[in-house]
C-alpha cells in the first residue's frame, strides 16, 4: 500500500492554483485512455500533488491519472497513482502519488515559479 506523503519536507501550495489537463490512464490495472478534463493543482512536491477537478472518479479500484502543466514556462508531465479524494466546495481533490521520480523537473519548477512570482510581487 502507498503512503501519502504529507509531510514532505518540500511541499509548495500555490496562492492561486495552477492551471492543469489530466487523464486517467488505467483502471484497475486496465489501461484505458479517457479525454483530457481540466484541473487545478493545488500543491506540489516532489513526490506528488493535490489536483482539484469537478469530476468525482472512484478511487475503489487502483486508478492512474496522467497530468500535465506549465510551471514558470517549464513543461511539467506526470503519471500518479490516486491515493485518496475528498469532495470540497462541490469539487473533488485527489492526492496523487508520483509513479515515477519527478524530483528534479518538480524542484527545478518550483524554484524557478517562486523566484518569478517573488519578482512580479516586490
Amino acid at each position: 500500500m502507498m503512503r501519502y506523503r504529507r509531510h514532505e519536507t518540500l511541499r509548495y501550495r500555490f496562492d492561486e492554483p495552477v492551471e492543469a489537463k489530466y487523464r486517467i490512464v488505467k483502471v484497475g490495472g486496465r489501461t484505458i485512455q479517457s479525454s483530457l478534463g481540466n484541473a487545478h493543482i493545488i500543491d506540489l512536491s516532489p513526490g506528488g500533488m493535490k489536483l482539484s477537478t469537478d469530476m468525482n472518479i472512484s478511487l475503489e479500484k487502483k486508478v492512474q491519472f496522467f497530468v500535465q502543466t506549465t510551471l514558470a514556462g517549464k513543461e511539467i508531465e506526470v503519471t500518479a497513482n490516486g491515493v485518496w479524494c475528498k469532495k470540497v466546495h462541490g469539487n473533488y481533490h485527489y492526492g496523487l502519488d508520483f509513479l515515477e521520480d519527478y524530483d528534479q523537473d518538480v524542484v527545478t519548477a518550483l524554484k524557478t515559479f517562486r523566484k518569478h512570482y517573488s519578482n512580479k510581487t516586490s
